[in-house]
């Protein structure tokens, strides 16, 4: 038996737009052929993977039962808040390391 290759749904179009709601198809196939076009510039390889990983997890979030609720909530500023330097503890580190890779 030969090694099959992993298959990472995240990196699957079509298993994306599987696990999409109606709504956000067309904005996923969009997005999806220009980042496919963009990708074909070295400097810009990056950003179909950057997508694809993106709407698997958005595609995630829109299948939970309180998405909507808590989109909701966020928009009306309900709900509870925590700061992100207490969500993420080691946050301000993580922060001057992406500026120091901006420059």
């Amino acid at each position: 038996m030969s090694a099959q290759p992993i298959h990472d749904p995240w990196q699957d179009p079509e298993a994306i737009l599987r696990g999409l709601p109606e709504q956000y198809r067309p904005l996923f196939l969009e997005q999806y052929q220009e980042a496919w076009e963009a990708a074909r510039e070295p400097g810009k390889y990056h950003l179909l993977p950057e997508l694809l990983h993106t709407w698997w997890l958005s595609s995630i979030a829109y299948n939970d039962p309180r998405h909507e609720e808590a989109v909701r909530e966020i928009l009306e500023e309900k709900g509870e808040r925590i700061p992100i330097e207490e969500a993420i503890p080691d946050w301000e580190e993580r922060l001057a390391q992406a500026q120091v890779r901006r420059r």
